[in-house]
């Protein structure tokens, strides 16, 4: 008896399932399938707008093309009596041209793609650097300085527009360094692309007021006739200043 019930509940089961998926197979009206709900989709972010990167170029400092043209390389040193010329090369010893130290003084350094001069209260540092316009290297010298603390803690700088010429082959840049004890260091920054090759010199110029002599004076009026740049302006008021102290 209890074998006839089950088969009883299995059959009325399997009726039960049959007649579901033929209500699930039925058409609708029309033959037409039921249409899939629409995928929601949802709304295309606005895009933002992106800064005009032109003001962010030369880390944001303004470049003045009103540099005369400079030269920082091969002067003609034949009668002079306080500067003289040594032979400057590149990181991998190719000869770039001769550049100009201050006679009479120990070069400190004389390597591939560096020059250190050091006449008291002129020091002339020399470097080589490539695949970049003189504007740039003038910027990134400073930036470099910077960042190793050449400058020191506390100081207080004064720092002048890039001058370029037109063609940024040639740069300039004075940065005035007060102490907190008063003393006053003047940074030059100048820099030349080297005419048919991929060479930049960049020539570092730090200057002492407080111990400035005729001499100092005689040695920068030189320098700058050979650069075609009177260095002079950017130290005589403090020269000055440091004169009616003593």
């Amino acid at each position: 008896m209890k074998k006839y019930l089950i088969l009883l509940l299995v059959l009325l089961f399997v009726g039960t399932f049959a007649a579901c998926n033929a209500i699930d197979s039925l058409p609708f009206p029309g033959g037409n399938n039921p249409p899939a709900s629409p995928p929601v989709i949802p709304p295309r972010p606005e895009l933002p707008t992106l800064p005009d990167l032109s003001e962010f170029a030369d880390s944001g400092f303004t470049i003045v093309e009103d540099l005369p043209e400079i030269s920082l390389i091969n002067h003609d040193l034949g009668d002079s009596d306080l500067l003289e010329a040594v032979t400057f090369r590149t990181l991998l010893g190719a000869e770039i041209g001769d550049v100009t130290i201050i006679s009479d003084y120990d070069i400190l350094e004389h390597e591939n793609a560096s020059i250190f001069n050091d006449a008291w209260a002129i020091e002339l540092y020399y470097f080589a650097r490539r695949h970049e316009t003189a504007v740039e290297s003038v910027i990134k010298s400073f930036e470099a300085d910077v960042e190793v603390e050449w400058f020191l803690p506390d100081s207080h700088l004064e720092i002048s527009d890039v001058r370029a010429t037109a063609d940024h082959q040639m740069a300039f840049l004075v940065v005035i360094e007060e102490l907190t004890n008063g003393v006053v260091r003047v940074f030059l920054y100048l820099a030349q692309n080297v005419p048919g090759t991929n060479d930049v010199v960049l020539m570092d110029v730090l200057m002492y007021p407080h111990l400035w002599e005729e001499y100092d004076d005689l040695v920068l009026s030189e320098l700058s006739s050979h650069i075609g740049l009177d260095l002079r302006a950017y130290l005589r008021d403090f020269v000055v200043q440091q004169e009616q102290v003593v």
